[in-house]
């Protein structure tokens, strides 16, 4: 969302929210894979193979500045045009935002959501958006395939994502003790 607003959502712990990464690439059979197909799997697998969800691309009027949506019933993921071009190029932003809307529907459909606006107090374990960026690092980069002494350019390489996307994750893992 790039108005300031977002979602309050049933809380969840970060570790909860790795945990449902993990298994959703267990699922999948993709556990032993470093860099997973995200757009593979949402458009030849969830929608063509197992009809679980309708995968659609949306052209810049129909979306202006959001770069995805997911249908709150779990109906439809939408990739902006360029965001869907970006990732089938392997482009690591396009890739974190495509993992992002799976977030989006793996933990929040059919839940019941109440508008926020950023800044107003409610913590980021309460947020749709936060609970989605930690579901996107999470299951494109699980700890799993990361040591203590990589530094952002060996997470790129390995997974296949934006250099800001490997920083918050080496932060995130130094800051909370994983290694």
């Amino acid at each position: 969302m790039t108005d300031g607003s977002d979602f309050i959502v049933p809380p969840r712990r970060w570790a909860e929210i790795g945990g449902i990464a993990d298994n959703l690439r267990r699922q999948l059979g993709q556990a032993d894979n470093p860099r997973v197909p995200v757009i593979e799997i949402i458009e030849r697998v969830l929608d063509q193979r197992l009809g679980l969800v309708h995968f659609q691309v949306g052209s810049h009027e129909e979306m202006g500045q959001a770069e995805g949506y997911t249908c709150p019933k779990g109906d439809f993921i939408m990739l902006r045009e360029d965001v869907h071009e970006g990732v089938w190029a392997g482009e690591g932003r396009a890739r974190f935002t495509t993992a992002h809307e799976l977030g989006h529907w793996a933990m929040h459909t059919n839940i019941p959501l109440a508008r926020a606006k950023r800044g107003d107090g409610t913590p980021a374990y309460r947020l749709a958006e936060p609970q989605a960026n930690q579901f996107a690092a999470e299951f494109l980069m699980p700890e799993c395939f990361i040591d203590a002494w990589d530094e952002e350019d060996d997470l790129i390489e390995r997974f296949g994502v934006s250099w800001e996307a490997a920083r918050n994750r080496l932060r995130y893992l130094h800051k909370n003790g994983r290694f």
